[in-house]
């Protein structure tokens, strides 16, 4: 939370101001008053001085100011016109930041209400069962919270005022940072899918050219249909790798862009490079497909990167597993065998991250790992995802 208040320190200039104010202040109510009795003259310096003190001491201020009120009591002389200065430092209580300050002074302006009306009933007329006795402490009551009650409201309605304003500028900078982190949320977002679909595209197509350059060196001499369906594979293969990554690069240049959402069609294509690539494919799938965008996508990459693995690390001598069932939302197992010297998909890759990432977004739920000559993948997200 930002203070637009700071730590209320006077400035030399308001310091300099109060200073020459307080004199010029004690001067004329000093020529007005000095003709009233030492009292009076008295409290009207020591009411200078606590108005020269309000912006640097609250406590100097409140001492001064109850000295001269002490001083009008003792001496019977009341400084009628520079008692008006009780005003502003009532004022200075009022719209103090802290709350025990201001109780301070509210509490401070009834002792001084109560005090004067006393004076005046006790002192000011001399009998208390006079008519004037009683006249004069409701009018010194009265001018009396004229200035202390007054100046009190006044500076406690200068306060709700700041925090008025203090509310107002800490909602706009909570909206301010809202912004900035949900934006930030976005970018962090944005740029782990990009990463996801880069890793995907490459890996995958990496994955195929490797294996039908290795077929078709292999097949070339014995073979040249096979070989030549090989390089067949492998262009398509590369020319489809190019259109996605022209894709991902036109949305790194141009965030507006809708992000490409390959489905159920690329996941046919994707079937059949991987058989053609040697892979013996057994897939079944039962249900209703759900035709959600994103379902489609997360489908699609999963069964990529499922059957990437198994292309780079499994014993493609046995035939991979896959069942896709729609039945109860989608989920997706897939198994292929691992030779016991073959190398398990590092834990902490890019491709069971971003697996597991996507699921995620989804909403289901995403498992991965090696069982015995197997290596098993299982996805799912439950329900109907609209």
């Amino acid at each position: 939370m930002t203070d637009v208040w700071g730590d209320q320190r006077a400035t030399r200039r308001q310091l300099v101001l109060d200073i020459v104010g307080a004199v010029l202040f004690g001067l004329v109510m000093l020529a007005i008053h000095v003709s009233l009795g030492m009292g009076a003259a008295i409290a009207t310096v020591l009411l200078a001085v606590a108005l020269a003190f309000r912006r640097v001491s609250w406590q100097v201020m409140s001492v001064f100011a109850f000295a001269g009120a002490v001083s009008q009591v003792v001496g019977s002389d009341i400084a009628y016109l520079a008692n008006a200065a009780y005003a502003v430092c009532f004022f200075t209580l009022g719209s103090h930041r802290d709350a025990r300050v201001r109780k301070f002074g509210l509490v401070g302006a009834g002792v001084a209400v109560a005090g004067a009306a006393t004076y005046g009933l006790l002192r000011g007329a001399g009998d208390i069962a006079s008519f004037a006795g009683w006249a004069t402490a409701i009018g010194l009551g009265s001018t009396a919270a004229l200035f202390v009650f007054g100046g009190w409201v006044a500076g406690y309605l200068r306060w709700q005022s700041r925090q008025t304003i203090q509310a107002r500028v800490d909602a706009q900078l909570e909206a301010v940072e809202r912004r900035r982190v949900t934006e930030l949320y976005d970018i962090e977002q944005e740029r782990r899918r990009i990463a996801a679909d880069m890793h995907d595209v490459v890996a995958h197509s990496w994955a195929v050219v490797a294996a039908q350059s290795d077929g078709a060196r292999y097949a070339l001499q014995d073979n040249p249909a096979g070989a030549e369906r090989a390089l067949e594979v492998i262009g398509e293969t590369a020319r489809t790798a190019i259109t996605d990554l022209r894709t991902i690069v036109a949305q790194l240049r141009d965030p507006a862009l809708q992000p490409s959402t390959p489905g159920y069609a690329q996941q046919a294509e994707l079937v059949d490079r991987m058989r053609a690539s040697g892979m013996a494919l057994d897939l079944t799938e039962t249900g209703t497909r759900n035709e959600s965008p994103l379902i489609a996508l997360t489908a699609h990459r999963l069964l990529g990167e499922s059957l990437t693995n198994a292309l780079k690390h499994g014993d493609l001598s046995a035939p991979v597993h896959v069942a896709v069932d729609w039945t109860d939302g989608y989920r997706l197992h897939v198994t292929n065998h691992v030779n016991g010297s073959a190398v398990d998909p590092p834990s902490g890759g890019h491709g069971l991250v971003g697996m597991a990432e996507r699921t995620t977004v989804a909403g289901g739920t995403f498992a991965a790992g090696r069982e015995g000559d197997r290596w098993i993948v299982d996805a799912h997200i439950p329900g109907s995802p609209a």
